[in-house]
């Protein structure tokens, strides 16, 4: 598989020089209000195909609930995921069930964790399992509620559950993960948390198919033991 290049830059700013996949992070970390997410969408769409890339937008309401879409390089909403879990800046409207989805590009497969979901490491797991090589996260977090440790409980622990790389896009910071193995330091972190735009990764597929997978979410265990695990 070929490299994923990846930019994490303001909303509808240029990518840097060379990037495939582009990810939004706004400073509010709010997402976009459904009267608005058409036009919204639309603008994002024109932006991928005049940048020829994958764009991952910042998150919208649709149906009462937190989404994040995946576009194609060629304009095209390839898929749209929503939130399967609500978060302490948004209460979910929409009642039905959220089924998890992972996205192939032909470099990797990507899979949208919608805010507060990444805090849930059975997320993860099954993005793994389903064979998501990248996730990529947008989140909102207040002010007052920020703290450190989320980076580590969060981004940093999914990446090592699931053996695969996290992208962070947040109004706190932005980041990306990966197992520990495949880091410099040996920290788990490809690219540490900041605020600087772009942000600028090269992703390798290649390099994650050479190192052990984390064991499979047993579905029997986590079934009986759900409430122990996601609290």
């Amino acid at each position: 598989m070929s490299e994923l290049t990846l930019s994490v830059v303001e909303p509808l700013t240029s990518p840097a020089w060379g990037s495939n996949f582009a990810v939004f992070s706004g400073d509010t970390g709010l997402p976009i209000p459904e009267a608005g997410a058409k036009e919204y969408l639309r603008r994002c769409c024109n932006y991928a195909q005049r940048y020829e890339v994958w764009l991952v937008p910042e998150r919208f309401i649709l149906s009462g609930r937190q989404c994040m879409g995946l576009i194609t390089p060629q304009g095209e909403v390839m898929g749209v995921q929503k939130a399967i879990y609500d978060s302490p800046t948004f209460k979910s409207s929409g009642k039905e069930s959220v089924r998890l989805e992972v996205f192939s590009t032909g470099m990797s497969g990507v899979c949208l964790c919608v805010d507060a979901d990444i805090y849930r490491p059975e997320v993860a797991c099954i993005a793994g399992n389903m064979g998501a090589q990248v996730i990529v996260c947008s989140q909102s977090i207040a002010s007052e509620d920020y703290a450190n440790h989320m980076v580590l409980t969060g981004v940093w622990n999914a990446a090592q559950v699931a053996g695969v790389y996290v992208v962070a896009a947040t109004n706190q910071f932005n980041c990306v993960c990966a197992p520990i193995e495949l880091t410099p330091q040996r920290d788990g972190f490809l690219n540490p948390p900041g605020l600087k735009m772009p942000m600028i990764q090269r992703l390798s597929p290649d390099k994650l198919n050479k190192l052990r997978k984390p064991k499979a979410l047993n579905r029997k265990f986590y079934a009986v033991h759900r409430e122990e695990l996601i609290g």
